[in-house]
């Protein structure tokens, strides 16, 4: 009883580690890239007024 409980809790928390990591791999990404389009379209912003300003 003891081993099928402790081999169940060892699965539960595998998984629980595997997905929580996928997720937070997923979120890091996904702050990356919402950095990446705040630095693009602050130099597209500054292209367009260098444009204007001619």
């Amino acid at each position: 009883m003891i081993l099928a409980a402790s081999e169940a809790f060892s699965k539960t928390a595998g998984l629980i580690i595997t997905f929580g990591g996928i997720g937070v791999i997923v979120n890091v990404i996904v702050v990356l890239i919402a950095i990446q389009i705040r630095g693009e379209r602050r130099q597209n912003r500054e292209y367009r007024e260098r444009l204007l300003d001619r």
